[in-house]
């Protein structure tokens, strides 16, 4: 019996743990996938001719504001879509439901739509996007490593994390929790890396029915999965809004636009012209439909407008982009954040993992498994992979220097595999043991898939992804 592993990469931080590279795939083979694909294709052009529609009292619903005065460089935004000439960048963050798996349109999610009404109301300045979302994994990921990967002259950031880790279980319903002090995290090291910015935090939701294993959900509607209600606190966004206010942001809440009318099949096509069935994907219902993105971003899209014409009415007369928009960043809600207050770690990823392998026996270099498509180059899984026993791979980095920040008495080195949950939903891989060798010491760690008792709180799981993680000295 062979057991193969992927390592992904090996990261360096403070006190506590986190950080990761990959991205998931749920097709279970690419016939099922092409097969998918052509029943996709065969509704897509009677679903691009049937838009969606949404009345203002739902949109408002999903409307999370602030006072124009607490709000963290939204001034400055509002200015420079208004300066004719000017390029805005736009980045965005999340899961598979921001990366862009449509059945009908694999290139696109509700960034697109999204994008689509900001060039239309803005025609004098021109638009770059920079998609990071990876389908499958959760805020951890991004609060340790993808963040990094931010132009830092951002001008709009879009945050959509609380449905991957929080979804189905009770991870996200602490400050203490790791997957909330993750997402403060996160937020923390976003606004000292692109310090113009406006954030925008967006609350997806799980419309899948209660009950249903997430294997379940992958697959075509019946009368079972599409009435039960899955809880209204089945999600992060509770904990993630009370964090993104905290830090002068707003947050589009999908949940509070759409939860009392999605699980009523009359009252939802009245209101928005179409069922369940048409807004969520035939193949994944996890995931919307082309038109469930386009419903999805009339919900960002009336937060976003709302927030910039509250800013603009707020602030008529004054200079453009005014000094107290700077806003000094608060301290932190979480301990745990407050850990790593301040600190950037080391991170070796995807295709910068490749130059710090300085010996290898019997592991190889490449890409990962591929299944749903991603038009994003971020979305692409490298790494090293063995199959057998014995087999080793040698990393040298440099764990005095490597981590910036504050002055930091202690650090934790991250091993980051995937735990090929895509291979019938079950972990075939192998145990690999991370150790130090030379030039400084540690506790050897297991890189193994662990059982849902082992990953309680969430700690050794950000998605698709495992993570062994131990102390180490010089």
């Amino acid at each position: 019996m062979t057991a193969k592993r992927q390592l992904l990469m090996p990261t360096l931080k403070s006190a506590t743990a986190g950080g990761v590279y990959s991205r998931s795939d749920y097709s279970s083979s690419s016939s099922s996938s092409s097969s998918s694909s052509r029943r996709a294709l065969q509704a897509a052009n009677q679903q691009q001719r049937q838009q969606p529609s949404m009345p203002d009292v739902l949109l408002a619903r999903g409307y999370k504001g602030l006072a124009p005065a607490v709000l963290r460089n939204w001034r400055r935004l509002a200015d420079k879509l208004n300066t004719p000439g000017s390029n805005v960048t736009v980045v965005a963050f999340g899961g598979s439901i921001t990366a862009g798996y449509i059945d009908a349109a694999p290139n696109s999610s509700w960034v697109d739509p999204l994008m689509a009404s900001l060039r239309a109301r803005n025609p004098a300045a021109s638009f770059s996007l920079v998609n990071l979302a990876r389908g499958g994994h959760d805020v951890q990921a991004a609060a340790t490593c993808w963040y990094q990967l931010a132009p830092q002259d951002a001008d709009l950031i879009l945050v959509e994390y609380s449905v991957n880790g929080c979804n189905g279980n009770m991870w996200c319903h602490s400050f203490m929790a790791p997957k909330i002090a993750a997402y403060e995290t996160f937020l923390r090291r976003m606004i000292r890396r692109a310090p113009g910015a406006a954030l925008l935090a967006v609350a997806a939701f799980d419309f899948t029915s209660m009950g249903l294993s997430l294997r379940d959900s992958w697959g075509p509607p019946t009368a079972s999965n599409m009435t039960r209600l899955r809880p209204y606190y089945n999600s992060g966004e509770v904990f993630h809004t009370r964090i993104a206010h905290r830090y002068g942001i707003p947050m589009a809440s999908i949940r509070d636009a759409l939860y009392d009318v999605f699980y009523d099949d009359q009252l939802l096509l009245a209101v928005t012209g179409m069922t369940k069935e048409q807004l969520l994907s035939p193949a994944a219902m996890i995931h919307p439909s082309a038109a469930g993105h386009v419903l999805f971003a009339k919900v960002i899209w009336y937060t976003l407008q709302l927030t910039l014409s509250n800013v603009m009415a707020a602030t008529r007369g004054a200079p453009r982009s005014p000094q107290q928009q700077q806003l000094p960043v608060p301290a932190p809600i979480s301990p745990k954040a407050a850990a790593e207050a301040g600190v950037d770690p080391f991170c070796a990823e995807a295709v910068h993992l490749e130059q710090y392998a300085t010996n290898s026996s019997g592991w190889s270099w490449g890409e990962g498994p591929h299944g749903l498509p991603c038009p994003h180059p971020n979305c692409i899984a490298w790494g090293f992979s063995a199959t057998g026993a014995g087999k080793t791979l040698e990393f040298t980095i440099d764990t005095q220097n490597s981590t910036s920040g504050a002055a930091l008495q202690r650090r934790s080195l991250l091993g980051i595999f995937q735990t090929s949950r895509t291979a019938d939903w079950l972990s075939k891989t192998g145990s690999a043991q991370l150790s130090c060798v030379s030039g400084c010491s540690c506790r050897p760690a297991q890189m193994k898939f662990e059982s849902s008792a082992s990953r309680s709180i969430g700690e050794n799981s950000w998605g698709n992804l495992g993570v062994a993680s131990t102390e180490v000295r010089l």
